[in-house]
């Protein structure tokens, strides 16, 4: 199994789910359904690799 790192250290997936939720809240019609398709994949994501900044605070 292949796996690919993310893409910056910077890269917070829970921060990219929330932000792409809070513009589909202020979207319509398609636009709001890619938007939290976007956001779905976003979750799914943190949920598969979880940034180093969530594994600090666990810890």
């Amino acid at each position: 199994m292949t796996t690919f790192p993310l893409m910056h250290d910077d890269c917070d997936p829970e921060r990219e789910t929330l932000t792409a939720m809070k513009f589909a809240l202020a979207a319509d019609g398609l636009e709001r359904q890619r938007l939290v398709r976007l956001a779905m994949a976003w979750q799914e994501i943190a949920r598969i690799h979880p940034t180093s900044g969530r594994s600090e605070k666990a810890a």
